[in-house]
């Protein structure tokens, strides 16, 4: 047995894995991914990449070749209801395409909307664009088909107990910090000892991936990104082209092998479609659960080891990933030694509950999605006569109230970070949280919002590796900057204009943002101790009296 060592140690090699590992090495930290499977999933599960995760993707110059797998620009994100293929559209959620999200953004002045459109793009695509990036990245050392045995945290370090799937040669590796990025039934969760609070198993789903030309049924009701059928069961166009996913409820302990998929297909679907091939199937039963904790000593969690959500809303993966550039800055900042304890302490503040927020709202689609089919009736829905035609507008109404599962902009980027103890506190009275509005605010902890800079690119391409001090005119700036340079922060001046279009949104003449995005501290002046400032938002030191001063 061999013994190596590393700084941080990745355990899962999926989407929040390899993001993770890109966002360290992006600060110039190395790791290595410990991954049991030789080759990327060859499953669907995730269908979208939200806005938010698309600009942390860009930061990390990811995005334009997932764009370039996923699919084209100009398809919507249309989600139908109808009866069958071959029956009747009830309603349609309309979602702009990517086009037109840029079209919105480039009109758009007051940072009320993101700085990068959504992507449909299939999990399985998505995986092997970020594998070759990882592969690429000589920071990153993949290690495949190597499985994680036993974690050990000795409180200086980490050792974690590693062994190759063929060969069964064993191997230990030392590290500073271990992540667990390996899922539901994570090793490294119950190595650390932490429990899951809520549901498993809730429903059993078969998933069958295949590939079909057959457009004359599968389109029917044309273009669409989800079709949801009256008596139960999605369809998903993955590609625009020839690969779909269907979903559909199985009668409990069914398992894969009973799963007749050409069959499944066309029972819930109502139509005779012709399958050219199937690419995957499997019954799976989603969970609704949060880890009580996301962090033990020198031990974290991201992605599915810490949070398990309904795929409805599409927060499962897309939650993991801000989970990844959060865990991903404040590690490298603590190796690099600008960044403290309190950093890290930081981490399951200000992400786990969004994820419980994602939780809720997730399960709350699922709910208005069983109020739907719980509203039709079978007998009538499909029929032709004005009882049908009275059902049917009924339906057609109750099912518009309850749009929001496609697109939830206060979900995915307008969520604040209010409890966290590297951040300067202030109170503002937002009004009930809406999943589908966005307001764009610099208060601390809120994601800092998307202008323009006058060279026309986005001010979020500003905040990627270091604190940026976005100054409108204001007071103390460059007691900052010389009191960041004093201390080892890296910190970098944004000058911009006090009349620009951006000082309205900005609100204060000095915003501090960290390097995922969201703001740390702002104001009209630095005041009296610019040194305190940056020590609490780095995790450095305590706040004093004198800091909570200076933080105001």
């Amino acid at each position: 047995m061999t013994e190596t060592s590393v700084p941080v140690v990745i355990v899962g090699a999926g989407p929040v894995g390899m993001v993770l590992a890109l966002e360290l090495a992006h600060h110039g930290i190395a790791s290595q991914v410990i991954e049991a499977r030789s080759t990327t999933t060859n499953f669907p599960k995730m269908d979208e990449t939200n806005a938010r995760s698309m600009e942390l993707l860009a930061r990390l110059g990811v995005s334009e070749e997932l764009r370039e797998v996923g699919v084209p620009p100009e398809h919507s994100f249309d989600t139908v209801f109808c009866t069958s293929l071959v029956g009747r559209e009830l309603a349609r959620w309309p979602e702009p395409s990517v086009t037109q999200v840029r079209e919105q953004i480039a009109a758009a002045v007051d940072g009320s909307t993101p700085a990068e459109p959504w992507q449909r793009v299939s999990q399985e695509l998505a995986e092997d664009v970020l594998m070759r990036r990882c592969l690429a990245e000589s920071r990153i050392q993949v290690r495949r088909p190597w499985r994680a045995t036993a974690v050990s945290d000795h409180g200086d370090r980490v050792s974690v107990s590693v062994k190759h799937v063929e060969t069964r040669e064993e191997e230990t590796i030392s590290c500073e910090y271990l992540v667990g990025c390996d899922g539901a039934r994570s090793l490294v969760r119950s190595s650390a000892g932490i429990g899951l609070e809520g549901t498993e198993d809730l429903l059993d789903l078969a998933l069958v991936h295949f590939r079909s030309r057959d457009r004359t049924h599968l389109q029917a009701h044309g273009q669409y990104w989800h079709l949801y059928f009256s008596s139960g069961g999605i369809l998903i166009a993955q590609d625009e082209d020839e690969v779909w996913t269907l979903h559909a409820l199985v009668p409990a302990g069914t398992t894969d092998e009973d799963v007749n998929a050409v069959e499944l297909i066309q029972q819930v679907t109502g139509a005779p479609v012709e399958v050219d091939e199937i690419l995957a199937r499997s019954v799976w039963r989603p969970n609704i659960v949060l880890a009580d904790s996301y962090r033990s000593g020198r031990v974290f969690l991201a992605g599915d080891s810490c949070h398990q959500v309904i795929p409805n809303g599409g927060y499962g993966m897309n939650t993991g990933i801000g989970d990844a550039v959060d865990l991903g800055w404040k590690l490298s900042a603590v190796l690099s030694g600008w960044g403290g304890e309190a950093l890290l302490d930081s981490y399951e503040a200000e992400r786990r509950p969004q994820a419980a927020r994602a939780l809720e709202w997730s399960s709350r689609h699922v709910g208005a999605q069983l109020e739907i089919l719980g509203e039709v009736d079978p007998d009538l829905v499909d029929e032709t006569s004005e009882a049908a035609d009275v059902h049917r507008a009924h339906l057609a109404d109750f099912i518009a109230v309850r749009r929001g599962e496609a697109s939830s902009p206060g979900i995915e980027y307008g969520y604040r970070y209010t409890d966290s103890p590297v951040l300067a506190q202030e109170q503002a009275d937002l009004g009930e949280f809406d999943p589908t509005t966005y307001t764009p605010t610099t208060l601390p902890g809120a994601r800092a919002p998307h202008v323009l800079l006058p060279d026309g690119t986005s001010i979020l391409t500003a905040y990627s590796r270091s604190f940026t001090l976005v100054d409108h005119g204001g007071e103390g700036a460059h007691e900052l900057i010389e009191a960041a340079a004093r201390v080892g922060i890296p910190l970098q001046h944004l000058r911009l204009e006090p009349g620009a279009h951006s000082a309205s949104v900005y609100e204060r003449s000095l915003v501090l943002v960290r390097p995922d995005g969201h703001v740390a501290w702002r104001g009209d002046r630095v005041g009296l101790d610019p040194e305190k400032i940056l020590a609490h938002a780095v995790g450095r030191a305590a706040v004093t009296a004198h800091a909570e001063e200076a933080l105001r």
